[in-house]
């Protein structure tokens, strides 16, 4: 909340506006924030005054000044949730900052990307919502995945909560679960 204006780096996983939300941006950035954007994102960032934008394509390997990270390729799979398709290029992050590994899945199924990812994770973020993995879905991507700690977003704003927790006891023993409530305004 408020407005602390101190991220140095912002990753946007697509251009859907509860990913790309620009009064959010605006709220967290300062002058030289280097925004990390879909291709399909990079001219409309400009256009909302952004500057230091640089697209990302999927299954690629970056460096931001340090922070390494590569992108996954991010959709639905399933024939009845389409809102996020496979030929838009949107992606998932993997980051690595400050000796840790973590894993935001942006929108998405559990794709065979998600399958090959093999770099240990520490914290996996992971989509449970009607356009998105359910929650059983969301917990194999994590039990194959194995992070050292799985998180579900989405689930407090288009499912019931209790779907979260759902998800949290389906993961594997050694894979703690971590519920944050999070509302969208």
């Amino acid at each position: 909340m408020g407005e602390p204006k101190d991220a140095d780096v912002i990753f946007i996983t697509h251009t859907y506006n509860d990913h790309y939300e620009i009064d959010s941006i605006r709220r967290v950035m300062k002058p030289s924030t280097v925004i990390y954007i879909t291709e399909d994102g990079v001219e409309q960032a400009k256009a909302d005054g952004l500057a230091n934008v640089v697209g990302v394509v999927p299954n690629n390997n970056y460096d931001a000044d340090g922070i390494k990270f590569s992108t996954v390729s991010t959709y639905n799979t399933s024939a009845d949730r389409q809102n996020h398709k496979k030929k838009y290029n949107w992606v998932g992050y993997i980051i690595d900052i400050n000796g840790y590994t973590y894993y935001s899945a942006g929108d998405s199924d559990f794709t065979e990307e998600m399958k090959k990812i093999t770099k240990p994770i520490d914290v996996d973020f992971l989509p449970i919502d009607g356009n998105n993995m359910p929650s059983e879905e969301a917990a194999k991507a994590a039990n194959v995945i194995v992070p050292k700690v799985a998180v579900p977003y989405h689930y407090n704003n288009f499912v019931t909560e209790n779907r979260a927790e759902d998800f949290v006891l389906l993961l594997d023993k050694d894979i703690k679960g971590a519920v944050v409530t999070f509302k969208m305004r």
